[in-house]
């Protein structure tokens, strides 16, 4: 349970509390792992933890958060490492691709940045594979991003 705790402070840290963004995210299983996700503008973030991360702050720049969690058989959850990769793809077909890295932190979480034209909605595709395994899964997930 602490490290589900830890997995979402970064999303927390990075996102001011604003209920635009409530409905950018979520969790999905996969086999016996969990990737927790979101996504926003990155004129959302805090200043503080931006600067901190080097994300440029901008009502043109996406960010999405995912975290992969390994399932035990005692229904506990553990951060894993993975590779992640993906793109964006708009509602005309545009594909955007997502520039994914690690944060540096105490638990494994990355970041992905991304050019967004907004208002538009914004469908990823990300193949994640988790460090221990053989085995590649896919993650799809859309937001919708207005203009401020």
């Amino acid at each position: 349970m602490k490290s589900l705790i830890r997995c979402f402070a970064v999303a927390a840290l990075l996102v001011s509390s604003i209920s635009a963004i409530a409905d950018s995210g979520g969790t999905q299983k996969f086999g016996n792992y969990l990737v927790h996700y979101s996504a926003l503008s990155t004129q959302f973030l805090n200043a503080g933890m931006a600067k901190q991360y080097s994300i440029e702050r901008s009502a043109n720049r996406g960010l999405i958060n995912i975290s992969v969690q390994k399932v035990a058989a005692d229904e506990t959850a553990q951060a894993v490492a993975a590779v992640v990769s993906g793109e964006a793809t708009n509602l005309t077909g545009q594909k955007t691709p997502v520039t994914i890295r690690e944060i540096p932190d105490q638990y494994v979480s990355y970041i992905g940045l991304f050019n967004v034209t907004a208002p538009d909605t914004y469908t990823f595709t990300l193949k994640i594979t988790p460090k221990d395994s053989k085995e590649s899964f896919t993650l799809k997930f859309s937001k919708n991003f207005v203009a401020e």
